[in-house]
């Protein structure tokens, strides 16, 4: 029997495989990835949020490492230095925010260190937080639809609608529209990034980055946006909380988000004969 590749790079989503249902890193995944760590492997995260609020979001627990946020949109190392970026043809993000606001849609626009809401009682949820420590970085919120047009001008990573579904007519509209990709995180959200942008971009950069084939990384998460990084990498691993979708696409399946699954699949593959 052929030896199983030792992994190299673990890149996790944070909602729903990282974090648990109460929004916190159990201290058995902090135990696995400091773990992991201490083996030489890389980790990193593989999130839909951007890198400014993920490193906020993991800075109390002592975590450091790679972020592949918005995506893969927005890749930095672990300093918040920048690896990879991918954003939508302007045309084409113009043509979004047009049909988002005919549609009356909430919605944020992702831009490199800022997001703009598209109306100004609505919040980004970073933003009600732990923005201080946010702006620190050197990000910058906006809010309504006139520092949404100075926004659409620079480059785009991502729109996030916070309410929609696939079989909903503002999905039909939006899949029209050339030079995007729509994609959910959540049951009831609409995700639109660039053409050829996703996780497993992302996941694949940051490996290149790091001269580590694609055979020898281990991926997790739990959602559709999760899917082409689960089916990218050598170990695509879905959580026991995840969607079918996830679990179709993965190699293996672990233990739910408020079992450690995180922990148990990198001991399981990752750790062990190391």
């Amino acid at each position: 029997m052929n030896k199983p590749f030792p992994i190299r790079l673990i890149a996790s989503d944070v909602d729903g495989t990282l974090l648990n249902s109460h929004g916190i890193i159990p201290e058995e995944n902090i135990a696995a990835i400091r773990a992991a760590q201490e083996k030489g492997i890389i980790f990193a995260i593989a999130s839909g949020r951007f890198p400014e609020n993920v490193y906020v979001r993991i800075q109390p627990y002592g975590l450091s490492c790679p972020i592949i946020g918005v995506n893969g949109c927005h890749i930095t190392d672990e300093k918040l230095q920048p690896i990879f970026t991918a954003a939508m043809d302007p045309s084409a993000a113009r043509e979004v925010m047009d049909v988002l606001y005919e549609y009356k849609a909430d919605f944020f626009m992702f831009n490199t260190h800022s997001v703009c809401t598209s109306h100004k009682d609505l919040p980004h949820h970073s933003e009600v937080t732990r923005p201080e420590d946010i702006k620190a970085l050197g990000f910058t919120y906006y809010h309504g639809r006139e520092e949404m047009l100075s926004c659409v001008e620079t480059p785009v990573h991502k729109y996030y609608i916070c309410e929609g579904y696939r079989d909903d007519p503002l999905w039909k509209r939006l899949e029209k529209i050339p030079g995007i990709a729509l994609t959910q995180s959540g049951n009831s959200n609409i995700e639109v990034i660039p053409a050829g942008a996703d996780k497993a971009t992302g996941v694949r950069m940051l490996a290149k980055h790091y001269g580590i084939p694609m055979e020898q990384v281990m991926t997790l998460g739990d959602h559709e946006n999760d899917v082409p990084m689960l089916q990218a990498a050598g170990y695509g691993i879905a959580m026991g909380n995840g969607t079918e979708s996830a679990k179709a696409a993965a190699r293996f399946v672990t233990d739910t988000h408020d079992n450690h699954g995180l922990a148990k699949a990198i001991r399981k593959w990752a750790l062990v004969g190391k």
